[in-house]
C-alpha cells in the first residue's frame, strides 16, 4: 500500500518542501551568489551607466525605469534553470526514480515552484535594494510594491511552466539551456525592457508594444511609480493566465512522458 505516502495535502507540500530543499542545494552557493547576486546589480549599474544619460535626454528617468527590466531578466534566467535542472534529472534517472518512490507526483512539481520561488525572490530582493542605491523607489506604497513582488514571481512561474515542458523531453540540460537563451533574448531585447517602446523603428513598433514582456514590465513599472495600475496590472495577469494554461497543459503531458 503506497497511499499514505501518496495522497493528502500534506504529503503533497511535505514531500514537495523536502525535494524543494533538494533542488535549491543542487545549486552551489557560488552559482547562487554570482547568477542571483553579483550579475544583477553589474547589470543595473551597467545599463545605468551605458543609458543612462541617453534616456534622462528624453525625459525618462533611469534609474527607476530600468529595474523592473532586470528583474523581467532575472525571471527568465530562473524559469532557465528549471529546465536545465528538469533535464539533468531525466539524464541521471533522477525522474524515473520519482515515479518508483511511494510519493505524490505533485511534489515533483510543488518542490520544483518553491524552490524557484526562492531564487526569484533573492534575486528580486537584490535587484530592488541596487535599484535603491541608484534611485529607483517604490511610489505607490506597500501594497504596489507587494503586487510588484507578486507579478515578479508570478512571471517567472509561468515561464518556468514552459521551460520545464523543454527540459522534460531532453536528456541535455546544456542544450535546453542554450536554446532558451536563443529564445528569451529576443523576446527582451525586442520588447520595452531597455528602451520605450517609441525608440524602436516604426515597423517594429506595434510588436515591442504588445507581447508579453512587454506587459509585464508596464505593469511593473505602474506598481512602482504610481499613477493608474488597474489596466497595466489586468493586461499582463491576462497574459499570464493564457500562458500559464498552454505552458501548464505541455508541462504536464511531457512529465507524463518522462522516463
Amino acid at each position: 500500500m503506497t497511499t499514505g505516502t501518496e495522497a493528502g495535502l500534506g504529503n503533497l507540500f511535505g514531500q514537495g518542501l523536502l525535494l524543494a530543499g533538494r533542488n535549491i542545494r543542487l545549486n552551489s552557493t557560488a552559482d547562487t551568489i554570482s547568477t542571483m547576486v553579483v550579475f544583477p546589480v553589474i547589470f543595473v549599474f551597467g545599463f545605468l551607466a551605458l543609458f543612462g544619460n541617453l534616456l534622462e535626454a528624453r525625459g525618462i528617468v533611469y534609474a527607476q525605469f530600468l529595474p523592473p527590466a532586470i528583474v523581467v531578466q532575472w525571471m527568465f534566467s530562473v524559469a532557465i534553470t528549471a529546465a536545465f535542472c528538469f533535464a539533468s534529472d531525466r539524464r541521471n534517472g533522477m525522474l524515473a526514480r520519482y515515479r518508483s518512490l511511494a510519493i505524490s507526483r505533485g511534489a515533483v512539481v510543488v518542490g520544483r515552484m518553491a524552490a524557484d520561488s526562492v531564487r526569484a525572490l533573492l534575486a528580486i530582493a537584490v535587484i530592488i535594494a541596487t535599484g535603491y542605491v541608484a534611485g529607483f523607489r517604490f511610489q505607490a506604497g506597500l501594497p504596489a510594491a507587494l503586487g510588484f513582488v507578486a507579478l515578479s514571481v508570478g512571471f517567472a512561474l509561468t515561464v518556468s511552466a514552459g521551460t520545464s515542458a523543454l527540459g522534460l523531453v531532453s536528456r541535455d540540460p546544456e542544450a535546453v539551456s542554450a536554446t532558451l537563451h536563443v529564445v528569451y533574448l529576443p523576446l527582451l531585447m525586442i520588447s520595452s525592457a531597455f528602451v520605450p517602446a517609441d525608440a524602436f523603428p516604426g515597423w517594429i513598433e506595434p510588436f515591442v508594444r504588445h507581447q508579453p514582456v512587454t506587459a509585464v514590465l508596464d505593469a511593473l513599472r505602474a506598481l512602482a511609480g504610481g499613477g493608474p495600475t488597474a489596466g497595466p496590472v489586468l493586461t499582463a495577469v491576462a497574459w499570464l493566465a493564457g500562458l500559464l494554461a498552454v505552458f501548464s497543459a505541455a508541462a504536464v503531458q511531457a512529465f507524463r512522458r518522462a522516463t
